[in-house]
């Protein structure tokens, strides 16, 4: 549960400015004692009124850059809400390279104030100010280096085909924190057994994480067995069983607090729903108000790419799985389903959608049969049989037929 929070707060956009800031705070206050160790021979080398004045040239650009950087930022944010999908957004925030910009510039402008602050108030002697003066010529030539990188990223930021890199590599990141403990460390739940009580949640939400190896400590503890319904990303609330448990009398509680929930889906636990999010994006895409198919199919690229290298979770467990907590692994035609309908549904009209869907749903058949052998198929039928009925003009339909894989 630690390691989730930790996480989280790594995440967050206002972290990093954070560590910035007190970075210049330690500079600052660093400053007269590195002073100490200087030659005498180098303390009248500078002027500090020199230093005074481009302290202030340094605070005064410092502020006015912070503020217009974190107003083109947040309007990207909104630009891809509002283009993509809101769902995105929290991923945009993370963009470390906005994020170092932002706290480049915060801290230049706090450094750059309390240096300021201090030398004016007199409270730096000459051998200070030396040390002070070289922090700052480090500092100029970090702002400028950042300044050209934050341009560069400002060409592509906010728009859709960024939104869609973007969930990609976040999904790929989930994903191999899933290869790197399969089923999150639980043994396989094929079957549950008879006599269990139910574990409802109070309070409704969708599952962000599950600690197993707290459950198994609990499970061994009190002689209990856990089975997990309710997997990261799925949503459960009062009166519907997360869990079920056979043993293991009064644990309820301390079971049920293993299993954090949330208002929001989050990427962290849960793979598939970076699916959900590119669903939502090609479904946008395909609106008669947007009008992309370009960008529907490149989130259906995206997501068989994603889904090829979901199949590795299907059998997947543990070295040394919980052998007293127990969950099902992801469902491949849950998966299917989260992609691929709302683009069978909305673009049941276009045929370089359709046929992009039917090559993408062949693609998963060839990779992993036994998993995606049966839900892809369906799907195809799904698709043609609504294209089928949206389709005005014959011949696309004969078109799409033709490149269905499965017909």
């Amino acid at each position: 549960m630690l390691t989730f929070y930790l996480r989280r707060i790594w995440q967050s956009i206002w972290f990093l400015p954070a560590i910035y800031a007190l970075a210049a705070v330690l500079a600052v206050g660093v400053a007269p004692v590195i002073g100490g160790y200087l030659p005498e021979s180098w303390v009248a080398l500078v002027e500090i009124d020199a230093l005074a004045a481009t302290l202030n040239i340094l605070a005064s650009s410092m502020l006015a850059v912070a503020i217009f950087s974190m107003a083109t930022m947040f309007s990207a944010f909104q630009a891809a809400a509002n283009s993509a999908t809101p769902r995105a957004r929290p991923l945009l925030t993370q963009d470390r390279t906005a994020q170092t910009a932002i706290s480049t510039f915060v801290g230049a402008f706090l450094f750059s104030l309390l240096g300021l602050i201090g030398v004016n108030s007199g409270l730096y002697g000459e051998a200070a100010v030396v040390v002070l003066l070289a922090l700052t010529l480090l500092l100029v030539v970090h702002v400028v280096v950042m300044l050209i990188r934050w341009i560069d990223r400002l060409s592509g930021f906010g728009g859709v085909e960024e939104a869609i890199a973007v969930i990609e590599a976040a999904t790929e990141k989930a994903l191999a924190r899933a290869e790197s403990c399969p089923n999150l460390g639980a043994s396989r739940l094929d079957e549950i057994p008879d006599g269990v009580r139910a574990l409802c949640p109070a309070r409704a939400g969708h599952v962000q994480t599950i600690e197993v190896a707290a459950l198994q400590a609990i499970a061994e503890t009190a002689d209990a067995r856990i089975y997990i319904l309710s997997p990261p990303g799925s949503y459960v609330g009062p009166g519907e069983p997360a869990a079920h448990v056979t043993g293991g009398d009064g644990i309820d509680e301390a079971v049920l607090e293993q299993i954090i929930t949330a208002p929001r889906r989050t990427l962290e636990e849960d793979p598939a729903f970076g699916l959900v999010m590119l669903a939502e994006i090609a479904s946008r895409a395909l609106s008669d108000a947007v009008n992309d198919s370009g960008s529907a199919l490149s989130a259906i690229t995206a997501m068989t790419r994603l889904l090829t290298r979901m199949c590795s979770q299907f059998e997947a467990l543990a070295d040394d799985p919980a052998d007293r907590v127990f969950m099902a692994p992801p469902d491949p035609a849950v998966l299917v389903t989260h992609a691929f309908r709302p683009v069978a549904r909305d673009g049941a009209d276009r045929v370089e959608v359709g046929i992009s869907l039917q090559r993408a749903l062949g693609v998963l058949v060839a990779v992993d049969e036994a998993a995606f052998g049966e839900p892809a198929r369906a799907m195809s039928r799904e698709a043609l049989v609504r294209a089928e009925a949206a389709m005005q003009y014959a011949p696309d339909v004969d078109v799409l037929k033709a490149a269905a894989p499965f017909e």
